[in-house]
């Protein structure tokens, strides 16, 4: 009896427990080795906290499978008071795990990535890197190439960082797909702040990439929203999307000497982004290739881009073309958009030549307002436009209001707003959020404070 009486109370503490869940465990850790023993044992809820201060030549290994409601986190003591320092980096694999409140500064990775969404063949999933910094974390030899943060996985978030001064070649921040572990991501990269980069002289110099030529066909799901790009002049693709169906929308573009580029993939979606040259050599907006884009609600200032680098650039694609080709523009949507004071805003059919003669085909531009009163010409057409439907647009230049190609025939006039001149017409074009200006919105907030 006394036994049975013993499994009753057993299992009823068992099942306490279950229903109320085990309580989780703060572990803070000196040294690299004390961090090692640490991970293998953390459940859902537990928390591993690196102690202040310099931690130099660390690769840290971060796993284990937490919850929805209960991650299981690694953070710095205090945020901003761990620097990570010499050669160094962090890899994710594993399910539902935050990071948060690390520098890394003062080194460069020895491998692959500084952080990365992954660790040998296993990724992570529902995964957050937040409230981080990487600052000139480069490799001396420019020419070496690695990444600042590689995504890999599903659902994976990174917010509130701020990443500035990547001086090698490979990307900032990269997303990578695959026909297996990562596809149809729904990645979102939210509220960062991506600050001064040098031009890198060659390929290999974008801020993002979403996806390669070579997995260009899968659907990628990854959204970039409301972060803030600052001079990111690494080369002519500030961000490069090289998959299908992904969001760009209410970023800001700072004097950025390049282009938001739908380099490779079909169906995605360029919306509520506010691009500002400022009269910066260089400065571009969006470039368009591919099938089934759409670019709407965009504003677009001061833009000194031309050719290739100008504020809207539709190119010519290649016959069967290859995947690290140019595909043909087909069933494009731009509408909404305002253009103000840029540098020959449309460039059409650019690339034609002998072997790109594919030229935009049922491509729709409507509703746009266009007000660059410096320019003499603002249309640039490299090649028959025949595949481009003009639909009540109100451009104005130099000359005055164009007319005939169903052009709008409305009124402007400029306002100011939080020291941003702004051309609205009643019928066309779009007034840009000017809280997306706001930069102490993004990156973590100890940085804000520097």
């Amino acid at each position: 009896m006394i036994m049975k009486i013993r499994y009753g109370v057993i299992i009823g503490l068992l099942l306490i427990s279950a229903l109320h869940g085990v309580q989780a465990k703060i572990y803070p850790v000196a040294n690299l080795e004390e961090f090692n023993k640490t991970v293998p044992t953390l459940g859902p809820g537990d928390e591993i906290v690196l102690k202040n201060g310099v931690w130099r030549d660390v690769e840290f290994q971060f796993f284990g499978k937490g919850s929805p409601e209960a991650p299981i986190i690694l953070r710095a003591g205090t945020p901003g008071k761990v620097s990570i320092e010499g050669k160094s980096n962090l890899k994710l694999s594993g399910e539902y795990l935050h990071v948060s409140g690390l520098i890394f500064r003062n080194g460069y990775t020895p491998a692959g990535s500084v952080i990365e969404f992954r660790n040998k063949n296993e990724v992570a999933n529902n995964c957050t890197v937040s409230n981080c910094a990487i600052e000139g974390f480069s490799n001396p030899d420019k020419s070496k190439n690695d990444f600042w943060i590689q995504i890999n996985g599903k659902n994976n978030t990174v917010e509130y960082c701020s990443l500035t001064g990547k001086a090698n070649k490979g990307m900032t921040l990269t997303v990578r797909l695959d026909s297996l572990t990562s596809i149809e991501t729904n990645h979102h990269i939210y509220r960062n702040y991506f600050g001064k980069r040098e031009p890198l002289g060659e390929n290999g110099g974008e801020t993002i990439q979403i996806g390669l030529s070579q997995t260009s066909h899968l659907n990628g799901w990854t959204k970039v929203e409301e972060n803030f790009f600052e001079q990111c002049d690494g080369e002519l693709e500030i961000i490069s999307v090289k998959s299908c169906e992904n969001m760009i929308i209410n970023n800001v573009f700072k004097e950025c000497r390049g282009m938001l580029t739908l380099r490779h993939g079909h169906r995605n979606i360029v919306y509520g982004n506010i691009f500002l040259g400022n009269g910066v050599e260089g400065t571009g907006g969006v470039r368009v290739i591919n099938e089934n884009q759409k670019v709407f609600n965009n504003f677009f200032s001061g833009l000194r881009g031309r050719g290739v680098g100008s504020a809207l650039v539709l190119v010519n694609g290649i016959p069967n073309a290859q995947p690290k080709e140019y595909d043909q523009v087909k069933n494009a949507v731009i509408f909404n958009n305002t253009f103000y004071d840029c540098s020959i805003p449309f460039q059409f059919g650019h690339g034609n030549g002998p072997n790109r003669n594919m030229r935009p085909l049922n491509t729709v531009i409507s509703n746009n307002l266009v007000y660059c009163i410096n320019e003499d010409s603002l249309i640039q057409a490299y090649d028959k436009t025949d595949g481009i439907r003009l639909e009540n647009n109100l451009m104005i230049s130099r000359n005055g209001k164009m007319k005939g190609n169903n052009m709008a025939n409305g009124q402007v006039t400029l306002i100011k707003k939080d020291d941003l001149m702004i051309p609205v017409s009643q019928s066309v074009g779009v007034l840009p959020n000017n809280t997306l200006l706001d930069k102490s919105k993004y990156g973590p907030a100890w940085w804000q404070k520097k």
